[in-house]
């Protein structure tokens, strides 16, 4: 089994390197890479993997951007200190959230459970976990309050058509073809959203799915988003995000 580690820590790179070779000697280990860098580099070269433990925070963001890379079948077991992003992981096939420190016994029973999945179609089951937890609904932002001239307006994010980025400031695009900025990273806002609604399309754009009028193909196996009311959005998707794309507009 080859499995690779994306840690930035290195004594808890370390600790599940042991973890791994008492659970399975057997088990080929690449990594521990730490940076998202690291991690796109690595699957650049077509690596060959069967499982992923992956940290949430590396040294330079979140670890979702570099699983973008990595291909879409390979299973995920993140391992973090932080609860936050347990729903978020369900996006990036991952099949156990384990809090730090980890556990030998939880760690154990996620690996059989990968091993499992090479033969059996446990997708069904993992499914059935995403929805119930889009469920709770009071888990995700439902509005923003933004600064206008004499006050504030609290916007629902029904009326959000997409959330863009540029030169560090960021800005909400509305149905009424008004624009906001808001004090919030990218990342802090793509962790506060429905996945089941809003979608982080490049690392510049996050979309509303209702928003979604059309989906092109472009240059080099890319697609190209065209948003409800904004034709002139140049929302490019990378190729490594097409499948995962589709999945999400295919519901």
């Amino acid at each position: 089994m080859n499995i690779l580690i994306i840690e930035d820590e290195k004594h808890n790179a370390d600790r599940l390197v042991r973890l791994l070779k008492s659970i399975d000697n057997e088990a080929v280990i690449f990594g521990p890479l730490g940076t998202v860098s690291e991690v796109v580099s690595f699957f650049s070269q077509n690596r060959e993997i069967d499982l992923i433990l992956s940290d949430i925070r590396l040294a330079d963001g979140l670890c979702f951007d570099a699983l973008d890379t990595a291909p879409p079948s390979v299973p995920v077991i993140f391992t973090t200190a932080y609860d936050e992003y347990a729903i978020t992981a369900f996006n990036f096939n991952g099949i156990a959230y384990i809090l730090k420190p980890v556990d030998k016994d939880e760690l154990a029973r996620a690996i059989e459970k990968s091993r499992n999945m090479l033969t059996h179609n446990t997708g069904r089951e993992l499914s059935k976990i995403y929805r119930m937890l889009q469920k709770n609904s009071n888990a995700f932002r439902q509005r923003f309050l933004v600064a206008e001239k004499d006050g504030y307006l609290a916007v629902s994010i029904d009326e959000v058509r997409y959330i863009a980025t540029d030169t560090g400031v960021v800005k909400l695009y509305l149905s009424n073809g008004r624009q906001y900025t808001v004090e919030l990273s990218l990342d802090e806002i793509e962790e506060q959203l429905n996945p089941m609604t809003f979608f982080r399309a490049t690392r510049q754009h996050i979309v509303n799915i209702n928003a979604v009028k059309r989906i092109s193909n472009w240059f080099n196996r890319k697609i190209k988003i065209q948003i409800e009311d904004y034709p002139d959005a140049d929302i490019v998707v990378g190729k490594e995000k097409v499948t995962r794309l589709k999945q999400w507009l295919d519901r």
